[in-house]
């Protein structure tokens, strides 16, 4: 019955947002909430495989995940205290910590809470056809009239997908939209309920490979449009070569976009627990890799820095300071 009450009391703490309670014997014991992303996406296993490895070398600390609409969701989950690390793509971090692009409208330094702790892989921008419409679709300008997969309500990819067709001037009234990833919009595709997908996912994604093993077809998004999502407020994008081969179906070089992919974490984290929480992921960079796979050997030493569009985190330049790692900011 102990037990039951203590459980249900840590439970109210945290809806409540309070992430330090007291264990058995009067021992503090922190709580640290991570905000991923949809189910079955990379940054939810990763996540996972994060806070596995933080609950088994950091002591007094309880790390658990949880599952959000993205990036854009996620700077406000941090601006407002509701997680104390979170993923996001380093193009919504740069326009949040900045107040431009699609959070121009909200108060100076709203999310100045924001700090950098880790890059961890690039997300890949993929326009993918179903089989029936590949006649019909070569790039983005062939989307006007048909069903798309564009990502969920308020994720970067929403975010992207609605930048490019502003940028390029698609009639958006014209398709039928839909706030699909992964596994709903792998149904989709497979009942042809979809004409195509346009979201990113990380380097090897397992949802891209398994729509690609079903004969959906991976075009190379139109240079306008790599142009528009490495400019103005994706301007941390990087046009990128997938080279043939290396997904189902694909072997042709594909000409796409990659986005950074960092995890922040709150300002008013304790500066030592940072610090053990970087050194942790470095630390055991091969635990994440047979958890997450081919997503998680992108987070290593040589990469520490990328995607840097906020002030890291004193814990995190502790960390990459001693290690000879240089710090811009």
């Amino acid at each position: 019955m102990k037990r039951f009450v203590t459980l249900l009391l840590v439970v109210a703490l945290l809806a409540a947002g309070i992430s330090t309670v007291f264990a058995g014997g009067g021992q503090e014991r922190q709580f640290v909430r991570i905000a991923t992303a949809g189910t079955g996406g990379n940054m939810y296993r990763i996540g996972a495989g994060m806070a596995a490895v933080w609950n088994d070398t950091i002591e007094g600390v309880t790390f658990s995940t949880q599952s959000t609409s993205g990036s854009p969701h996620n700077a406000e989950l941090m601006a407002t205290g509701q997680v104390e690390v979170a993923f996001s793509g380093a193009d919504i971090v740069d326009q949040a910590y900045n107040t431009s692009g699609r959070f121009a409208d909200e108060e100076e330094g709203k999310y100045h809470n924001i700090n950098y702790l880790v890059y961890v892989y690039p997300n890949v921008q993929a326009l993918l056809v179903h089989p029936n419409a590949a006649d019909q679709i070569q790039n983005e300008y062939d989307l006007e009239g048909k069903r798309v997969s564009k990502g969920l309500l308020g994720s970067q990819g929403e975010a992207t997908f609605f930048h490019m067709a502003e940028q390029l001037g698609l009639d958006q009234n014209s398709m039928t939209l839909e706030d699909t990833v992964h596994g709903e919009a792998i149904d989709q595709m497979r009942d042809n309920l979809i004409d195509a997908v346009y979201w990113q996912d990380g380097y090897g994604s397992p949802s891209h490979f398994e729509m690609l093993e079903m004969g959906a077809i991976m075009r190379s998004l139109h240079p306008d449009a790599i142009a528009a999502l490495t400019s103005g407020p994706f301007h941390v994008n990087e046009a990128f070569t997938l080279p043939g081969g290396t997904y189902p179906n694909t072997p042709h070089d594909v000409e796409t976009v990659i986005s950074p992919i960092i995890m922040t974490v709150r300002a008013d984290v304790d500066e030592d627990l940072v610090y053990q929480m970087v050194k942790a992921l470095y630390d055991n960079q091969a635990a994440l890799a047979s958890i997450a796979g081919l997503i998680a050997e992108t987070l290593t030493i040589d990469q520490a820095g990328a995607g840097m569009v906020a002030p890291p985190h004193p814990g995190a330049r502790r960390f990459y300071e001693e290690n000879g790692i240089s710090i811009r900011w």
